[in-house]
């Protein structure tokens, strides 16, 4: 088992650009990847999540070339006649939910897994939804889990119902599909959209990309004439927070670069959140300063339905608050890389922090400290609960963080971007 030991700053200092969006960027992948003519995607991020996408795209048939800008992507997406296309999206529920849609839109046979715990994540609405409109899909094992034996080219265009209250991907995946049907797709959610900002980012580049958009409240989605020959991917908010969070915890002062403002960016609703802590974070076009005293972090209570990615994050931060915080609507974090509430609850446990789940609200505070000189933190290959626990190794020494190497998962560089910042 690998151990990184983070050190305790005085303070962070400087700039950095952050990594491109590992949404952005998959969204992009997908829909290049449906496109007959080349698109270039500039400055993509890459990431395992990225990476796995891209290899099932390449499985189905897409063209996926390195240049200097960053991939030249082409489609079309096609079966192999009688043959059976293995898809392994690793550890990426993102991956996995945009395959199910566009497999199914795709004349072929498939057969989509994943990891072990890939395949404890829901997919059952998202299945449901496509069978309704024509889609035939089959459970390989547990009903409403990967991995799932899928032939594809029989999804209809017209409405679809379904239920994204546990995640937003199942509707993103179906506005995505829409441009592979003939006629488009309209997705009508059937009650509230989890993480819903989301969406919204779905909406935005294939915007960007040329399709046809219809607004809520049934959300419509058709091919457009002409598709746009280069897409560049924006600046990722859910790698930013991270580090203006650790700014918050060490003090300092460092401006993020490469960021769109104003932004769809789910985490870049969570910039009011840090300000209501303590922390100075001023947006403008391309740009994050982010600055703090280094004086112990405010208490907050806020409900993070629509930043879920920020949530450990801002735990860790709170972590550090003699006040109690409450974080509210976060259930689906139970669904995520891990089951992301008791993940927090054990990292809080070993750091001598306070953390408790109570009827789906997470309260945090920093607790009665601990006796130990050392505390290895469990990161349970979740590259989130890792970065958290390097912000509070800034702050509580003796911190040793398991599997650093998780948040290759969506910024491969975190920890040697954090180093680049401190001040010691």
């Amino acid at each position: 088992m690998d151990w990184l030991a983070v050190p305790p700053v005085r303070s962070l200092e400087g700039e950095l650009h952050v990594p491109a969006s590992k949404s952005a960027t998959n969204r992009a992948l997908l829909l290049a990847a449906l496109t007959e003519t080349p698109v270039e995607i500039r400055r993509p991020l890459e990431s395992d999540d990225t990476a796995a996408l891209a290899r099932c795209l390449a499985a189905m048939g897409a063209s996926i070339v390195a240049t200097e800008a960053g991939l030249r992507v082409r489609g079309p997406l096609r079966g192999r006649g009688n043959e059976t296309i293995l898809l392994d999206a690793a550890d990426s529920g993102t991956a996995a939910r945009f395959l199910t849609a566009a497999a199914a839109a795709t004349p072929g046979r498939f057969r989509l897994g994943g990891s072990a715990r890939l395949e404890e994540r829901p997919m059952g609405e998202l299945v449901d939804a496509l069978r309704s409109a024509g889609a035939r899909i089959a459970y390989a094992a547990r009903e409403g889990f990967l991995p799932l034996s899928i032939e594809g080219g029989g999804l209809g265009s017209g409405e679809i119902a379904v239920d994204a209250s546990r995640s937003s991907q199942f509707a993103s995946a179906l506005l995505l599909a829409a441009v592979a049907v003939d006629g488009g797709l309209h997705v009508r959610a059937t009650g509230p959209i989890v993480s819903e900002p989301y969406v919204t980012t779905t909406l935005e580049v294939l915007r960007d990309f040329g399709h046809e958009v219809d607004a809520a409240p049934v959300l419509g989605v058709r091919r457009g004439e002409r598709v746009a020959e280069a897409y560049e991917a924006p600046g990722d908010y859910s790698s930013a927070l991270p580090l203006a969070a650790a700014v918050g915890a060490a003090g300092g002062e460092v401006a993020l670069l490469g960021l769109r403002w104003p932004s769809s960016d789910a985490d870049a609703g969570a910039l009011p959140v840090l300000r209501g802590m303590g922390v100075r974070a001023e947006a403008s076009r391309g740009r994050l300063a982010v600055s703090s005293s280094g004086a112990p972090p405010r208490a907050i209570a806020v409900d993070a339905s629509a930043f879920p990615d920020a949530v450990p994050a801002l735990a860790a931060l709170a972590m550090l608050a003699p006040e109690e915080s409450s974080f509210s609507q976060i259930g689906h974090l139970r669904l995520k890389e891990s089951d992301r509430i008791a993940s927090l609850e054990a990292v809080a446990a070993v750091v001598g922090a306070a953390a408790r789940d109570a009827e789906g609200i997470l309260f945090v505070s920093s607790g009665p400290g601990r006796s130990a000189d050392t505390a290895r933190v469990p990161t349970f290959r979740d590259h989130r609960i890792a970065m958290a626990a390097a912000i509070l190794a800034l702050r509580r020494p003796g911190v040793l963080i398991e599997d650093p190497g998780c948040v290759a998962k969506s910024y491969p560089g975190f920890f040697r971007d954090l180093e680049r910042l401190a001040v010691r």
